[in-house]
């Protein structure tokens, strides 16, 4: 277990634990494909092995470093461990010695070459040797030349893939290991297949509930492994935005949790852009992690080069989504808590509900007044919930519309002050404290409240926590303006 054979693979350092301590407590017909998948990589109680084949890859990789280990650091172990193939239960068996190993035979020195015999006339090679040689040498070329044309292509992601034309609009949003796009997300975009990379592998992931996106589709591919994209760009200032959900590292009684299971560098045009990344200790298990950087441009080369090198395990990542941007600031973000897009009087564009975690997203009643845009306040998320809003590092303006639209003398709810009561904080830092939408202004009215010099947390985050103290928290929507100068 502590070997440097399995340090940089720990998900195969549990499997092993796992089915050695199983075997050491006699419960070795305990350890089946199930059992495992529930156990070491926690999957579900609705895993189906017939599709996901996690168990099967990880043990043959596990056995591949046991091998490994054994040929080289632990040579000189006495007692071995063995899987074998198509099982997994480990044996212990006794390592080879030098009495058990039965020595070569020695080979007798050969007899003295007999002088030949007769040879034929040398005159024969001199008139049709050098024909011989031409025509075998045709002969090797054309057998060559076949088995080139009959040569499998090579498997993705052993070889450059094709590159695209330069966006014409400026946006470019690749679906890592996807053979297919997407034609149209939640907010309208579409996302085209895996392209310009090298190296890695491209992966498709079982189907899991993930947090704080509604377009898991985006995440159910990914490119693995050590690997690089060089991305063809206009020159220009670009937002790049890098799309990971780590969904193999999941806690449960054998892993105790994803942290430092997974574990990789990121590089931007050779310069680092993500140090020691971890995707679970950034966002959680299952849960979809958005990291954005501005300022971004192309190298020299017009090329966009990010290179991901692997440190624990292999590096993970699902899409890739690059838009034109001011130089030095993020692109505003706005937010409607609505499951439709929404276009504002002043011509902005709300996208749909995301990044959230927990509440329930419901329909108002009624017609809020004090605004231009009363649509925006026809739902709301309501509950005990959060949003997790990515941004890259900076100042920033958060604006929160809430209308009530529940409570009040005259609404479904009636009653009145202190009906509804709940406060709101930003990365742990209190914005609003016993706030009371009634006490702020009458029911079905439009109120808005904006706070400044905001700045992300480590994650690259602005954690947007609504906390209820009566009934439930609420609100319409949220908007981040990036003030940095």
């Amino acid at each position: 277990m502590s070997s440097s054979t399995l340090a940089r693979s720990p998900r195969l350092a549990c499997l092993l634990q796992y089915l050695c301590e199983r075997s050491f407590r006699g419960e070795s017909k305990s350890l089946k494909e199930y059992n495992i998948a529930i156990d070491v990589f926690g999957r579900g109680a609705d895993f189906d092995q017939t599709s996901d084949a996690i168990v099967r890859v990880e043990v043959h990789r596990l056995r591949k470093k046991l091998e490994k280990y054994y040929a080289e650091e632990g040579l000189a172990e006495p007692l071995r461990i063995v899987i074998e193939p198509g099982r997994y239960t480990p044996e212990f068996v006794a390592a080879p010695t030098l009495e058990t190993i039965q020595p070569l035979p020695v080979m007798e020195e050969p007899p003295p070459p007999v002088p030949p015999q007769n040879l034929p006339d040398r005159t024969v090679w001199f008139r049709f040797g050098p024909s011989l040689l031409i025509f075998a040498g045709l002969c090797v070329l054309a057998g060559a030349l076949l088995w080139l044309r009959r040569a499998k292509p090579a498997e993705a992601g052993s070889a450059p893939a094709a590159t695209i034309p330069v966006p014409a609009g400026g946006e470019l949003r690749i679906r890592c290991g996807a053979t297919k796009p997407i034609e149209h997300d939640r907010d309208g975009n579409r996302w085209q297949s895996d392209a310009c990379f090298t190296g890695g592998a491209a992966v498709s992931l079982p189907v899991h509930t993930l947090y704080r996106t509604r377009d898991s589709e985006l995440y159910s591919t990914a490119r693995a492994g050590d690997f690089s994209y060089n991305l063809p760009l206009r020159p220009g200032t670009y937002e790049l935005r890098l799309y990971f959900a780590d969904t193999a590292f999941q806690p449960g009684p054998a892993m105790d949790g994803g942290e430092n299971r997974r574990v990789f560098n990121v590089d931007l045009n050779g310069q680092p852009l993500l140090k020691q990344f971890d995707i679970i200790a950034d966002s959680g298990p299952n849960t979809a992690d958005v990291r954005v950087f501005k300022d971004v441009e192309p190298a020299p080369d017009g090329l966009l080069h990010l290179t991901f090198r692997s440190r624990i395990s292999e590096p993970l990542l699902n899409a890739i989504e690059v838009l034109p941007a001011a130089p030095h600031q993020m692109r505003t973000v706005r937010l409607v808590a609505q499951e439709r897009a929404y276009t504002d009087a002043a011509g902005n564009t709300w996208m749909p509900d995301n990044y959230f975690l927990f509440g329930r997203l419901y329909p108002k009643t009624g017609i809020v007044t004090g605004t231009r845009d009363p649509e925006l306040y026809g739902w709301e998320r309501y509950g005990h919930f959060s949003y997790a809003i990515p941004a890259a590092p900076g100042t920033y303006a958060l604006t929160l519309h809430f209308a009530e639209t529940y409570f009040g003398a005259e609404n479904p709810g009636g009653g009145g002050t202190g009906s509804r009561v709940f406060e709101v904080l930003c990365n742990g830092v209190p914005l609003l404290k016993d706030f009371d939408l009634l006490r702020e202004g009458p029911a079905r009215t439009a109120i808005v409240r904006t706070f400044h010099g905001l700045h992300p947390n480590a994650q690259g985050k602005l954690m947007v926590s609504f906390n209820p103290s009566a009934n439930y928290a609420t609100v319409s929507a949220l908007e981040l303006v990036d003030e940095s100068k």
